[in-house]
């Protein structure tokens, strides 16, 4: 089997475009589609000046914290190694799906 790979930015969720593809008219292909990881994670404290930073909303600060940590592998991983995790459904956390 042989492999082509692409690497784009999704434009619009309900349609994607792969062009130029080294392809027959009619040919069966096989389309699997690898999400890639943010490897940046920015860092709040460094976005927002000490000033900024004490203007924002206490829970815009803590979402901000928030989605730090969880977009960090390394702290999560520190995280997980500390704590002790649980499944726990969106109807215990009253939300719909």
């Amino acid at each position: 089997m042989l492999a082509y790979k692409q690497n784009l930015t999704i434009k619009n969720p309900k349609h994607l475009e792969l062009s130029d593809l080294p392809l027959k008219a009619g040919q069966q292909v096989e389309v699997i589609i690898l999400v890639k990881e943010d490897a940046t994670v920015i860092n709040p404290a460094q976005t927002y000046t000490d000033s900024e930073w004490e203007e924002l909303k206490s829970d815009e600060r803590r979402e901000l914290e928030t989605q730090y940590v969880l977009n960090n592998p390394v702290l999560m991983k520190q995280i997980s190694d500390q704590s002790e995790w649980f499944n726990v459904s969106a109807n215990q956390l009253d939300i719909e799906d």
